[in-house]
């Protein structure tokens, strides 16, 4: 299988060469900062879970010289999304799928609106890593998730073949038959829980030893579910326990991506989570109080 993924971070990096390691041919889609550092320092996984070399990835920083690809991974930040839409289309024909594995749900009608529905994939990953400054991958927990699954009839046939393709790989990969309910179950839990980390610039242990906190976050994640039964996905109470314990068997000083951007004074995702959110209560005239304010706080911390 031919694999391009664009944005060779924490996260296309690591999934990208756990693909390769399993035989995928893998073509990474970059800058040419990264492409330098890539070059000069390889590709590198650091992990809890196993780590891997990649001695001579496979680069290209000008996408209409990128090989034809069966999938085309997007794992970049939601705020990129509008810059690479034509490096996407130098790298499209009609048997190309596009699989984005970025937070939110903001990006699917982008992506449809570009490219059409028969084209894009569901997806979603659940890792927590970083690059050091070598540019390689460190991957401090046992979560290294990928998920995918058909949004139309058309996409079953290579979602099976990513899921042989993957069963070799190193990550835990799950081809889901309801991937629109997994997108819309991480959509509201990284949304409540990067709301809080970042706003409050706390990791996530202090957070729950308050009550008044927790309270916030569980206020989130029922506004989360009532914006996305507007949108025809049910998020059962089920989901919102799910999330309860996944937050509660955190290590103590966890915290969210867009919080570790905050403290490196990055760019956040906050209008692609938090602003996207609040604009699709608005559709439906819902109430949301605790996204705004938390939304509210966060772009005058960032101003």
């Amino acid at each position: 299988m031919n694999i391009a993924i664009i944005g060779a971070g924490a996260l296309g990096s690591y999934f990208g060469a756990r693909w390769i390691k399993a035989g995928a041919n893998v073509q990474f889609i970059v800058r040419e900062k990264r492409a330098n550092q890539l070059r000069e320092h390889g590709l590198k996984i650091e992990s809890v879970l196993g780590n891997d070399v990649i001695d001579n990835p496979d680069i290209v920083t000008d996408p209409s010289k990128a090989r034809v690809a069966d999938i085309i991974v997007i794992a970049v930040k939601g705020y990129h999304v509008d810059g690479i839409l034509d490096t996407i289309t130098k790298m499209m024909n009609k048997h190309t799928f596009i699989l984005p594995i970025m937070n939110g749900v903001r990006h699917y009608s982008d992506l449809v609106d570009h490219f059409g529905k028969e084209n894009v994939l569901g997806g979603l990953a659940n890792i927590i890593a970083t690059l050091d400054s070598n540019g390689h991958v460190v991957h401090t927990s046992k979560i290294h998730e990928l998920r995918f699954g058909a949004l139309q009839d058309n996409q079953q046939q290579i979602c099976d073949k990513l899921a042989v393709l993957s069963e070799d790989a190193n990550m835990a990969s799950t081809y889901s038959q309801d991937i629109l309910t997994d997108i819309w179950y991480k959509y509201m839990f990284i949304t409540a829980f990067s709301g809080i980390t970042t706003v409050s610039d706390l990791e996530i242990g202090p957070i729950l030893k308050q009550d008044e906190t927790k309270t916030i976050i569980d206020h989130l994640l029922k506004e989360m579910q009532m914006i996305a039964k507007h949108e025809g996905v049910v998020l059962w109470d089920q989901h919102l326990e799910k999330a309860w314990k996944i937050l509660t068997n955190l290590p103590a000083d966890a915290t969210s991506s867009m919080h570790q951007d905050y403290r490196k004074g990055l760019n956040l995702e906050v209008d692609h989570l938090q602003g996207a959110a609040i604009t699709l209560a608005k559709k439906y005239q819902l109430d949301v109080p605790y996204l705004e304010t938390i939304y509210g706080i966060i772009k005058v911390k960032t101003s």
